[in-house]
This record gives structure tokens, sequence and C-alpha cells, in this order.
């Protein structure tokens, strides 16, 4: 700029154009130019030598020429504005996928180096950011991923959709995800503690947006933050911090997170099935850590390697275990001496049916405690059903139970043991009947008359009825209970049973004279 008003100040006084060159070491073609330029403007020497740089700025301007745009440039101008958008809301979409869609439409347009510089062009122009400065270990962002993953019913293939938690450590980069049944405060304080478990430390203030879970009541300078937050907070020794609204910049980079968890894991999850919450998981860390570990192509460090050697030292120490948002309530067990939480019920020692008890439960464990002692503890299973401890039961239940677990080969076993007739005796009435589980059934109650009348006797009993080709539980019953099996089977001797119809020589003799008088 200042060689340009020098020129017009010596063209101003006369110079020749010469000696301008030289001193100003700028070549003829160029100062001719410009004079010419001068001189259709209308402005004199003297008036363009005294211009500001702006002024001198906006008359070089004036001396381009102007290139209309091409009419394929300007197709592609009208279409740049949707192709962002569909970019910014389908997080699976890629420019080569935008670009293959314009070629489809317009063969001889751009190809894909000058598309894609121009879309980027048109992201910085129209996406202004502030740059914020991170410390290192200070901070964890937290959000959700907009989009859902799904589990597989594995009876019916019925998908059921979970939340995605993201977190991230804004100096280093490191990420973390989640999934989760829903965002309700047992599981969005459970995923945030996982993520400090994760990285191995606690970091000095944890930040999020204005959800109802962060925030109860929202003010510039002074929210208020919901009571279980913190509560978590203090566990962790961590304070709270929550954007301003409507800014999702202010915490820039697990937005960002939130886009690389959909390229970096979302992609690779879309055609793998999985049954259970835990499984889904186990593959989420994986990607999650093959992420991390990932170089940078223009650094050569992961943002592993700048947290292990920047950051983690500077993390706030872990609490032997994490939070747990637990919920309680109060109960008097019925008698059916089990608990319902969220749908599923967990069985309690029968003995305190009838009396006051206390349930608390988070994501992992569901525990009851009668007069302060803890009595039950369970695994949380989130699905509809019961969970049943054998050492809850009464003892009746509890053989009504294994009955109905029981195989053939079970009570063949059994009959064994008792002798080689009950061992026949078993094995025909589970050849006898179609119904497996009304044979199932007769062979319980025939291995159950040993408690009443002995293994002896029963199989005294079966052997009385190994002539028999079908015998059956109430056959063997009855040959006890008439005490059948205590008869001798010797031919001398009467087989005919007791019986209190069968009238003996004496009740004829009496009938006789009764007859005769």
């Amino acid at each position: 700029m200042n060689k340009l008003k020098r020129a017009f100040q010596m063209l101003a006084g006369n110079i020749p154009q010469r000696d301008i060159c030289e001193q100003l070491r700028m070549g003829r073609g160029v100062l001719d130019k410009y004079k010419k330029a001068a001189i259709a403007s209308g402005a004199t020497f003297s008036e363009l030598g005294r211009m500001s740089d702006e002024e001198i700025g906006s008359f070089l301007m004036s001396t381009k020429k102007v290139i209309p745009q091409s009419e394929r440039r300007q197709i592609l101008e009208s279409l740049i504005p949707d192709y962002v958008s569909d970019l910014a809301h389908n997080h699976f979409l890629t420019i080569l996928d935008l670009h293959n869609r314009y070629l489809l439409e317009n063969p001889d347009g751009y190809g894909y180096t000058q598309f894609k510089q121009i879309i980027r062009d048109y992201q910085y122009k129209h996406n202004l950011s502030y740059h914020n400065t991170y410390v290192p270990g200070y901070e964890i962002q937290i959000d959700f991923a907009g989009d859902h993953l799904y589990l597989t019913d594995r009876n019916t293939g019925e998908l059921t959709a979970v939340t995605v938690l993201v977190c991230c450590l804004p100096y280093s980069g490191i990420g973390y995800a989640k999934a989760m049944y829903n965002a309700t405060m047992e599981f969005f304080l459970g995923g945030i503690s996982d993520a400090f478990t994760y990285i191995g430390g606690t970091t000095r203030t944890a930040k999020s947006d204005n959800m109802k879970q962060w925030v109860k009541k929202y003010d510039r300078y002074e929210p208020t933050f919901n009571d279980a937050v913190v509560e978590w907070a203090s566990y962790y020794g961590t304070s709270l911090e929550t954007c301003r609204v409507r800014t999702p910049r202010d915490k820039g980079p697990v937005e960002g997170m939130v886009m690389k968890v959909y390229h970096a894991i979302y992609s690779k999850l879309r055609d793998e099935v999985f049954f259970d919450l835990d499984s889904l998981n186990s593959r989420i860390i994986e990607l999650l850590d093959e992420f991390n570990s990932k170089p940078s192509r223009t650094t050569g460090r992961s943002r592993f390697d700048i947290f292990q050697a920047e950051e983690k030292a500077l993390l706030g120490e872990l609490p032997e275990t994490p939070y747990r948002y637990r919920y309680r309530k109060e109960v008097k067990l019925t008698g059916n001496y089990h608990v319902e939480v969220t749908k599923h019920k967990y069985s309690v020692p029968y003995q305190y049916v009838g009396r006051n008890i206390v349930v608390m439960w988070d994501i992992d464990t569901v525990e009851m405690y009668c007069d302060n002692k803890r009595i039950a503890l369970h695994k949380r299973i989130m699905n509809a059903g019961y969970t049943t401890v054998d050492a809850h039961m009464p003892a009746n239940h509890l053989e009504y139970r294994r009955g109905h677990g029981y195989n053939a080969a079970f009570y063949l076993d059994e009959a064994k043991k008792i002798g080689p007739n009950t061992l026949i005796t078993i094995g025909r009435i589970l050849e006898h009947d179609k119904h497996v589980m009304h044979n199932y059934r007769s062979c319980m109650g025939v291995l159950a008359l040993r408690k009443q009348y002995g293994q002896e006797r029963l199989e005294n009993a079966c052997h009385r009825l190994s002539e028999c080709g079908a015998p059956t539980y109430t056959m063997v019953k009855n040959v006890l209970l008439r005490n059948l099996d205590m008869i001798s089977e010797n031919k001398n001797e009467s087989a005919i049973p007791y019986n209190d119809d069968v009238r003996g020589a004496e009740s004829f003799v009496r009938l006789l004279e009764m007859q005769m008088s």
C-alpha cells in the first residue's frame, strides 16, 4: 500500500515513470496499469497519494476484473446450504456420499477435491466459534447422543432402544461412552461415575447443559443444581458448571465427541446384534479404546498419549467404590416372600413374611434390610420376571420347584438307590403315559413314600407289583397303606387280603342261629 501511494505521489510530481520504477523497484507494466486505473477513476494522483490504506485497498479492488461465476458453480452454490444442513443432521452421511449424489444430478460437475473444498469453505464462513483454552485435568464435559443404540430380544427379535451417554476431557480429547437403559438419575449419575473410573481419576469441575437431570432452576449467575447431582459432586470432590441457555458451544468438545462417537462406534455397531446391555457396553469400550489410541495424522500422538503424559497426573483421586444413586422404599413382606423393583421381583427369606422390609437399589444391586440388618442381596435385573434364591424358600416350596426341574434320569437314579424293584417300577411308570409331566409327578409321589414308610417297605411294595405291567403311584400307595408289603407270599398261606367287608365263618354261624330262633 505504501509503495503504491508513493508511486501516485511521484506521478503527481511529474517524475518520469522510469525513475519511479527504479526507485520503487516496480515493473513498468504494473505502474502503467495503476496509472490508467487512476485516470479512469477520475481522481488525481495527488488525491490518490493522500488516501488511507483502506481507501487504497478499495481502489485496488475496483481495478480487478470481475469474472462471472460459471453455470456449474452457480448450481453448486444453490445446493450447498442443503448439503451442509444434511451433514449436520445425518451423522452417518459423509462429503463423499454428497459428492456421489451431486454427480448423479450433475455429471459435468466438480470433482471430489474441489467439491469438498467448496463445502468446507462454506462451513468455515458460516460456522464461527470462540476458541476456548482448556487446562489439563480441570474439566469433564457431559452430553447425551441424540441417536439410540438397540438391544435385541433373543426370543422375539424385538428391538429395545437404549440411551448413550458421552463424556469428554477437553484438553486431551479423550472420550467415553456408555449405553444405558434410560436417562433417569440412577443411570445418568452411574454413567458419569463410570467415566471417572475409565479415566482413573476425577476432574475439578463437571460441565453439562441445562438438562433436567443437571439443573433444577436455571440462572446465568447462580443456577440451582439438582440435589442428587450436588450429592454426586460432593462424593467426588467436583464442582458443577452449566452452559448458557441455547449455547451448546459452551461445551463444544463434547458436542464434537458425540459426532466422533457416531463415526467411530455407531457405524461399526450398525450390523452387530446384542442381546444384553453388558455385552453392548463391552463392545463399546473396545471401540472406544481403539478410538482414543488412534494417532493423529498431524502430530502422531493419540488422545491416550496426551492424556497419559500431560493430564492423568493432575486428576483427583477416585473413591474406593463408584458413586451409585440409590432408591429406597419400605414394604411389608407378603406371603409370596418377593419384593418388586421396577417390574422385577426379588426373593426375601420367607421367615420375614409379615415384617417391614427396607428395600434399597441402584443400577447394579438390590438390597433388603430388616431391623438395619441386610437379609438379601441381588444383582439388579431390568426386565420383568422373578429372581429367587433357594435359601429363601420354605422346604415344601423348594421341593415342589425341584420336582418341576427334574428329568427321567434323576428319578431313575433315585430309584436305583432304593432297590432294583423300585427301579423297575419307576421305569415302567416313565414308559407308561405319553404325558411326560404326569409321569414325573407319579415318580415323585412314589419316591416321596419312602419318607413315611421307609426305603425297605417301599422296595417290598414295588416287589409285590413286579408282575404288574403298568404300575401307578396309587397302586404302590395302596399296597403300603394296607400293609400288603408285609404279608408273606408263601403259597401255603392265604393270599386274601384283610378287608372289613369280608365275613368269616363266625358270621355265618351267627346268621344261622338267628334264622333257627
